[in-house]
């Protein structure tokens, strides 16, 4: 985790919040942790994030932290767009940026990296089936699988997240709690509507629905995204991601999540504008793939408990393992995407 404060929890913004902008919000550095037991695993947004890249093996390398603790052997990425106003439609102001642009920029990244077998050997070095404590597999246990696949794109008008916040766990926008007076998990509950759509009756422990907020909605709390799972009334392990419209987070003007941090120029697909659209949603898919049970049966962490991403999150480009764009895929557009972490290569990559 690079020095970072774990367990604060009680306030996780400071000051209010305005409309979905956060522009009353004091972007401190230590606010957030990264684990959560009713949200799941955070991603911290840049300011909170240490900026300092390490050198290569200065980082104690992650383990396998649980027996038993699954990752996952293929992944099939499913994109949920959910609520009317995906239909209905906005534009952000002053931008040239719509809804349908982030449709597009969001799932035509999904579909690149199935097609581009990204993240390869970065991910799928780890497994399961080994003891706790390893650090290495080689050829042992099951690995995590790739390439990932896309599993399509459903638009969800039957349901529409309250707004301006969306239930997860957070009172309001002012404090998360847990235990007493939690609100129910309306992220979760999504997820497994997502399941059911897809999959009916049926079930894949490599799934991971990934629920795209509209800009009228959010979720209370200081990150950029989170992943966690669900389980579904048979008590199978489902897997989500939360997956907010990131150029909403902002705190004076400044962006919290990433806009322009690969491409300093925007262009109308998007590169620039969505640089942290792409980088969070690879960062989110790259963690549930190698632990995809984060507060339930954890698998591969590093001695502070941070994830492959997060060892490796808001490196700036040009630094040794910053961001970068990845591509070009079939129609000439690149992605913004940070690198993670390999144990085997004892950097990031």
């Amino acid at each position: 985790m690079r020095s970072f404060t774990r367990k604060l929890r009680a306030v996780v913004v400071c000051g209010a919040m305005l409309g979905l902008g956060l522009s009353a919000l004091q972007p401190v550095a230590a606010i957030a942790t990264t684990d959560d037991p009713d949200l799941g695993h955070l991603m911290r947004t840049v300011q909170q994030q240490p900026m300092t890249a390490f050198a290569s093996g200065a980082q104690p390398p992650m383990t396998y932290q649980n027996a038993g603790a699954p990752i996952q052997a293929h992944t099939t990425v499913y994109l949920v767009f959910w609520g009317k106003q995906w239909n209905i439609g906005w534009t952000d102001p002053g931008t040239q940026y719509t809804n349908v642009t982030a449709r597009n920029y969001i799932t035509s990244f999904s579909q690149y990296v199935s097609a581009s077998g990204w993240p390869g050997q970065a991910v799928s070095q780890y497994c399961s089936g080994v003891a706790a404590g390893t650090v290495n597999c080689g050829g042992s246990g099951v690995h995590v699988g790739v390439p990932i696949t896309f599993g399509g794109v459903w638009t969800d008008l039957t349901s529409t997240p309250p707004t301006p916040y969306v239930p997860d766990g957070c009172v309001n926008a002012m404090v998360c709690v847990s235990g007493f007076a939690k609100p129910a998990n309306l992220l979760a509950k999504e997820a497994l509507r997502a399941q059911t759509h897809f999959l009916g009756n049926g079930y894949d422990p490599g799934a991971q629905y990934i629920i795209m907020l509209p800009k009228e909605a959010t979720t209370a709390g200081l990150y950029c995204a989170y992943h966690n799972s669900v389980a579904d009334t048979q008590g199978r392990d489902v897997a989500y991601v939360n997956m907010p419209y990131t150029p909403n987070l902002q705190a004076f003007g400044a962006s919290l999540c990433g806009e322009n941090f690969v491409n300093a120029s925007s262009n109308s697909f998007g590169n620039g504008y969505f640089d942290g659209y792409s980088m969070i949603l690879a960062h989110e898919i790259a963690e549930a793939m190698t632990d995809p049970l984060p507060t339930k049966n954890s698998a591969w962490r590093d001695q502070a408990g941070e994830e492959n991403g997060d060892m490796c999150a808001w490196l700036p480009p040009g630094t040794a393992g910053g961001a970068h764009n990845i591509g070009p895929d079939a129609g000439g557009h690149v992605y913004a995407v940070q690198t993670l972490w390999s144990n085997t290569a004892n950097d990031c990559v």
